[in-house]
């Protein structure tokens, strides 16, 4: 993100649910995103309100997706963790840190636990892996432990056959019938297994898959092909209902936004909506990646 609302950023790193980058120099106008928002400072503090409290200080808060806020970096630097709304990590942090409220000071201990040295060598960092396991470290002090699932062997055999067939085109009546299930019970046991539906999944791997492609060079009709869309016209929609632009943009877009795809998985749509006040209902600019 090269430039935000004002401020400058790394790249955005995107996983399965998950996107990340590294933030100074902000001060934003109100805004609000589709994802349940964390931020965490690595030198001092950052400063946030909403339309129901003043500036106040924070060393790393939660803020409720489609929450209106500001955000100023206060001279300081920022690790910024997005997360799918629907996701297991958003619903459990929601449970136990937000209640009522919309923005919630994250404990201080996490940070005790983890230094700042742990958030300063992430700033350095730029391999998907190991950002990928510091996100996962991080949402894990907050949470706790969790406890170590085995996915049924269904979903399992399931995942790997979308897998061996990517640059396919099938429907997911294939799937549920290649592990001997119905339809119905196939799609209700993936998304409890996955925790995503099975239809977002497939489109996100192609999109992802694709996305790839295209970034390296190839052209846009080839890579649907390659990626198992069936048409022009489907890979343009999965764009569009995934990352909010047409595959032809991605050139261009990525000019101003370097976007790093880390995996094959499925990700998140980031929706950020800007207004010039907080009683101003309409909407300045939408940014969505």
């Amino acid at each position: 993100m090269k430039e935000g609302n004002k401020g400058t950023a790394s790249a955005l790193y995107v996983w399965n649910g998950i996107s990340m980058f590294w933030g100074t120099s902000f001060h934003t106008d109100p805004h609000a995103h589709n994802t349940l928002q964390l931020v965490f400072d690595v030198e001092k503090s950052f400063l946030l309100k909403d339309s129901e409290t003043d500036w106040t200080a924070h060393s790393a808060a939660l803020i409720a997706a489609d929450h209106l806020h500001q955000l100023d970096s206060n001279d300081s630097i920022q690790l910024f963790i997005y997360l799918d709304s629907e996701s297991s990590y958003a619903k459990s942090l929601e449970l136990k840190y937000l209640n009522e409220n919309q923005i919630c000071p994250l404990p201080g201990k996490l940070l005790r636990d983890l230094s700042n040295d742990f958030f300063k060598k992430l700033l350095l960092n730029s391999d998907c892996d190991s950002l990928l396991n510091a996100c996962r470290t991080i949402l894990d002090q907050l949470l706790g432990p969790g406890i170590a699932h085995q996915l049924d062997s269904r979903v399992s055999k399931a995942l790997e056959y979308i897998a061996q067939n990517a640059s396919n085109s099938f429907r997911v009546g294939e799937v549920a019938a290649h592990v001997c299930l119905s339809e119905s019970r196939f799609r209700f046991l993936f998304k409890k297994e996955v925790g995503q539906p099975v239809q977002n999944f497939i489109q996100w791997m192609r999109v992802v898959d694709s996305l790839n492609m295209v970034l390296q060079g190839k052209q846009v009709s080839q890579s649907a092909i390659d990626a198992g869309f069936w048409d022009g016209a489907h890979m343009t929609r999965s764009y569009k209902n995934v990352l909010g632009i047409a595959p032809s943009k991605v050139e261009t877009f990525g000019k101003d936004l370097k976007i790093v795809a880390c995996t094959k998985g499925s990700l998140h749509t980031l929706k950020t909506e800007i207004r010039d006040d907080w009683t101003d209902n309409s909407v300045k600019k939408v940014i969505e990646i």
